[in-house]
């Protein structure tokens, strides 16, 4: 073969290659993700499993392509933005969009502070409750699967240690916190967790509920230097959802795999990620971070007593709203307590699935 035909032959295998490349990304239908948070930290190299996931259950016919940093859809706004098409599927906070999913609201109304129990719980209950995925219907959208939190801590500019500290304090709090923080003298304002990194800067807030694989991900430690170790509920009403229209035009074995990949990613990959990374976090924050270091208090003994008392009583007032909202309120509470009770004693009978 002469010189200019191998260098043609070498073009033209290239060129093969190519199309041949171009050809197979074609053939992955990317799912669009829409994240408010920063493409770092415990959560988002978690999320990453998902792709992988996806790609290696469908042959490489679906995948997932996230949109970090409220790029696509912001906190406050996502689950109108999925639930439009805006984002196949997304990060979603149903605080942040009142009255949207009361049922989801329903994760975050007791306190009790294992992910794992948690999580379970919640996935059973927005899973097999008929009620529930009614109203996810009506929304346009499709539960996936669940985050956690972990347990709430509570970050601060200046040490807080006890309940007359709160006073004339403000405080970045949800769902029952606000009724908790406010009875001891503190303002409360409403902030997704993208935006407490300035209001700690501009002097909006002095505190806020927060968990430690969160300080780390935002990079609150750099503005706030104390945190509280109250060890309280966890937010679970925190999760992922999928534009119904989207898991529809799906075939029936890919939907299928995202049921599964959703059970699989909230009972076991998150549930024990976020058990490992709390302790882990905890110890990072301690050590310092790029020259920040935070110190670490324990409350006096009533701060998480008289606390926990107002924000569980604070309950009562999720029964009466989805009994505005025609839902079996009590029916609904009762069916979430069950599970919980459930999984806590699975936890203290075999321990955690990993463990066994």
């Amino acid at each position: 073969m002469s010189f200019s035909n191998h260098r043609m032959f070498c073009a033209l295998t290239g060129v093969f290659l190519a199309a041949m490349t171009v050809s197979a990304a074609a053939e992955t239908r990317l799912l669009r993700y829409g994240d408010f948070g920063p493409n770092r930290g415990t959560r988002a190299e978690a999320m990453q499993w998902l792709d992988t996931q996806l790609r290696a259950r469908t042959d490489n016919k679906l995948g997932i392509n996230f949109v970090w940093g409220g790029a696509l859809v912001g906190a406050t706004t996502a689950v109108d933005s999925i639930a439009d098409g805006v984002a196949d599927m997304g990060s979603i906070v149903p605080v942040y969009a009142p009255g949207k999913l009361v049922t989801y609201e329903l994760a975050d109304a007791l306190q009790y502070a294992d992910e794992w129990v948690g999580m379970n719980a919640v996935y059973d209950l927005m899973t097999t409750n008929d009620e529930v995925k009614k109203e996810w219907d009506a929304a346009g959208l499709v539960y996936f699967g669940n985050f956690t939190t972990g347990p709430t801590q509570l970050l601060s500019k200046e040490p807080i240690k006890t309940l007359a500290d709160l006073d004339g304090k403000t405080v970045r709090a949800t769902g029952g916190f606000v009724p908790a923080f406010k009875a001891y003298g503190a303002g409360t304002v409403s902030l997704g967790q993208p935006k407490v990194y300035e209001a700690f800067s501009n002097g909006t807030v002095d505190a806020s509920t927060t968990y430690y694989y969160t300080v780390l991900a935002y990079k609150h430690y750099e503005q706030a230097r104390h945190i509280t170790e109250i060890d309280m509920g966890q937010y679970l009403g925190f999760g992922i959802a999928m534009n119904k229209d989207t898991f529809d035009s799906l075939s029936p074995d890919h939907q299928q795999v995202i049921r599964e990949l959703g059970e699989d990613f909230t009972r076991n990959h998150f549930a024990r990620i976020m058990y490992d990374a709390r302790k882990a976090a905890r110890t990072k924050l301690q050590e310092g971070v790029d020259g920040h270091s935070v110190q670490i208090h324990t409350p006096d003994a009533s701060f998480v007593p008289k606390l926990s008392e107002i924000a569980d009583a604070d309950s009562a007032k999720w029964v009466e709203k989805a009994t505005a909202k025609n839902l079996p309120g009590e029916r609904l509470m009762a069916a979430y307590r069950a599970l919980v009770d459930k999984y806590v004693a699975e936890r203290d009978s075999k321990g955690y699935p990993w463990n066994r």
